[in-house]
């Protein structure tokens, strides 16, 4: 359940031009991440991203339709293999995240038939973000069958700018911190996030700590194509 839950703060350096979306919106992009054990080379998951396409709904809204799939230490797919989700686009270019409906999108790989029902408010990251911004908390339950999934994350803010090198390249970023709380049958996590977003390409690094603010993981772009 941790990888699942792990993955939604994904989502969300310098020099953006107004209206540029904080994520992907290029048909056929795949990017491909490592995250590993904090101060190692040990890999724990490998994540694709495969932008399948990108739709306009009106006054300038837009869709990007896409695929995740996670392999657990880059070997066997995670919670049944590829999720199909979907991130939205504002006129503005500002990117809304529904955690729900993507834990539902992962969930159902593994119980197809099951009754489900979402509530909660969706993750925001506007296109002009710049430090010191502080963003709306964000939610979601997932109930499917007995299963219930609860996921609140708060203390959202952006940090700095700060150009990063990663095995991708070097890009110029926003850096996001936030504190996201996961419950779900045996299992409850309190981590704080850093995330390195960088705009029409979305994430290039991601850290986890725990909630002494001790590093746990550290996740990287490897491959862009």
């Amino acid at each position: 359940m941790n990888k699942i839950l792990s993955f939604f703060a994904l989502f969300f350096c310098v020099g953006a031009l107004a209206g540029e979306p904080f994520f992907c919106t290029k048909a056929g992009t795949k990017l491909y991440y490592e995250r590993y054990k904090a101060g190692t080379r040990k890999i724990v998951q490998t994540t694709d991203f495969e932008i399948d396409s990108l739709v306009s709904t009106g006054n300038g809204k837009r869709q990007v339709i896409y695929g995740v799939t996670m392999k657990k230490n880059g070997k066997k797919p995670i919670f049944g293999g590829r999720a199909d989700l979907v991130a939205q686009i504002d006129a503005n270019g500002d990117t809304h995240m529904d955690f729900g409906a993507t834990v539902l999108s992962f969930l159902k790989n593994l119980f197809p038939n099951a009754k489900s029902e979402i509530t909660g408010t969706d993750a925001l990251l506007p296109a002009d973000a710049k430090p010191g911004d502080v963003l709306p908390d964000a939610s979601c339950k997932v109930s499917l069958g007995l299963l219930s999934v609860t996921i609140e994350v708060t203390e959202r803010q952006i940090l700095r700018r700060e150009r990063i090198s990663t095995p991708a390249g070097d890009f110029d970023c926003i850096v996001v911190r936030e504190r996201k709380k996961e419950d779900a049958p045996l299992h409850h996590r309190d981590n704080y996030l850093e995330n390195w977003y960088v705009p029409n390409m979305g994430y290039v690094r991601h850290d986890v700590y725990n909630d002494k603010m001790e590093l746990e993981q550290t996740e990287l772009l490897q491959l862009m194509r």
